[in-house]
């Protein structure tokens, strides 16, 4: 059995199918958290195909039988940010950006929605680039690597627009919660960060480490957000 969990449960959102222990799963809906849901093949009433829950990176979803693979078409937007950038307040951004501590791994929260296959992550530049590279990397819900672009990196080019990195493999993720990450090999490019959480309520945190080391887990799953610390990031086709 699974939880549809009604609030939210420590790093799930309300909304989201979990997949835990028995007796995790019992306390849950015992104290009101969500209702138990079969994990039997059901037939999708829109897609008219046979589907079955799928699990990826602690996200639970309804996909095909034969699971998830690469999209012949796409569900969604080809670029999806991490905050509906249209409504936010431009006071919620850095307006030139500020550089990241070498190694680190700045994360930023990012809700998916529905299903779709991603060439890799864009970070929104600010008005200084190059020098030093760039990589970036995709966490599940639960804190494991999912993907990541190369580990020589890229060097942090075009400023104040996004640039845009490509995982070593495409991706097709099923909807869920998600953290973007991005690691600096130096202090010169000044990416920019989110000020505000802008309503979006997005939980962001960082890493310590090497770069070109891609941690396999976090450490510690963001669940608060932090001003100045989570990029300003994208999902690309």
């Amino acid at each position: 059995m699974s939880v549809l969990l009604s609030r939210n449960y420590g790093p799930y959102l309300s909304g989201v199918t979990v997949t835990l222990d028995e007796n995790t799963e019992s306390v849950l809906v015992a104290q009101g958290f969500g209702s138990l849901v079969a994990n039997s093949a059901s037939a999708d009433a829109n897609l008219g195909a046979p589907y079955m829950p799928v699990s990826q990176g602690g996200n639970v979803s309804s996909g095909p039988q034969a699971g998830i693979a690469a999209a012949a078409y796409y569900q969604g937007p080809l670029n999806w940010p991490c905050i509906n950038l249209g409504s936010a307040a431009l006071t919620g951004y850095e307006t030139n950006g500020v550089a990241q501590t070498a190694g680190t791994m700045n994360l930023t929260e990012i809700y998916v929605p529905f299903a779709q296959t991603w060439t890799g992550a864009g970070i929104l530049n600010g008005t200084t680039v190059g020098t030093h590279k760039v990589l970036t990397a995709l966490y599940g819900t639960n804190g494991v690597l999912l993907a990541n672009s190369a580990v020589a990196g890229v060097t942090s080019a075009s400023a104040s627009v996004f640039q845009n990195i490509a995982y070593t493999s495409p991706i097709a993720l099923v909807p869920g919660r998600y953290f973007l990450g991005f690691q600096y090999e130096g202090t010169t490019p000044t990416p920019r960060h989110l000020l505000a959480a802008n309503g979006s309520n997005v939980c962001t945190g960082t890493q310590a480490g090497t770069f070109g080391t891609v941690p396999a887990t976090l450490t510690t799953i963001p669940v608060t957000f932090t001003t100045a610390v989570g990029p300003i990031c994208q999902l690309y086709v």
